[in-house]
């Protein structure tokens, strides 16, 4: 696996995740993830060290595009600063416990777990006539809360922008699709932000040359800016797509998510 063919798959993922991004608003780390931990075990690091390496550089990565992606669904009014004010503090909480937790897990039963709900929830998108929204009004407090904190929990620990939890439990809300899908948008910069300073800061016996704390930097700099230009493209798709369509393009996702992540469990 030499130099350019690894170059070259880095802007392949990175495309394909950032117009995820923009699209239907996911941080596409179910991407990039697997791509950077294949790579680096490749390159002979250990399973755990690649892992947790994997997990940080992806959301790194996640942060320009989920910018890019924010600010084209914010000019279509598809997101707003009062989401992020109810919402934004117990998801941040929730990726900042990740961090910290992460490099102590294996997260094998946690990625089956969450691939899982990730197939279930691809059947509710796939049909979305046939579902009706959970609560008739806007969640609580409380709700908002407690669910923001698990949107950054599972993320932080997963590597993804936060994106699937957050479509899933806005569509549960009776919010919009399209509207959903610019706040999973902004949900993605108040997921990696947060992530990215903690991983830049964390420093282990394990960290190589080339590494910025925990983030692989010539990782990072394949990724990353293929993803955020191809993140602003898919942010102007959206509008060019009925909710009923982008609805089953976020079931096709969730179904490759859930997939994949399963058969990483498995493999663990």
């Amino acid at each position: 696996m030499n130099a350019v063919w690894l170059i070259g798959l880095g802007l392949a993922s990175g495309a394909a995740a950032g117009l995820l991004a923009g699209l239907v608003g996911i941080g596409g780390g179910v991407v990039i993830v697997p791509v950077v931990y294949y790579g680096l075990v490749h390159s002979g690091a250990s399973a755990d060290q690649a892992a947790h390496v994997a997990i940080c550089t992806s959301l790194a990565a996640i942060l320009p595009a989920a910018i890019v992606s924010s600010i084209g669904h914010w000019r279509e009014g598809r997101t707003d600063m009062a989401f992020l004010r109810d919402w934004g503090p117990g998801i941040a909480g929730g990726v900042v416990v990740a961090q910290f937790a992460a490099p102590h897990l294996k997260g094998a039963f946690l990625t089956g777990m969450f691939g899982l709900f990730c197939l279930l929830a691809a059947v509710r998108f796939g049909a979305p006539n046939r579902f009706r929204p959970l609560f008739e009004q806007s969640p609580n407090a409380t709700f908002r809360h407690v669910a923001g904190a698990g949107i950054g929990l599972v993320s932080g620990l997963a590597g993804v922008g936060g994106g699937i939890l957050t479509n899933i439990v806005m569509a549960f809300s009776g919010i919009s699709m399209h509207r959903s899908v610019g706040r999973a948008a902004a949900v993605g910069v108040v997921v990696s932000l947060p992530a990215t300073l903690i991983a830049i800061l964390h420093s282990s016996s394990l960290q190589q040359s080339g590494q910025l704390g925990d983030i692989n930097l010539s990782i990072w700099a394949c990724i990353a800016p293929s993803q955020a230009v191809a993140a602003w493209f898919g942010a102007q798709l959206t509008s060019r797509i009925s909710a009923e369509q982008l609805s089953r393009v976020f079931a096709l996702a969730l179904a490759i998510t859930g997939a994949a992540m399963l058969h990483s469990s498995l493999g663990s």
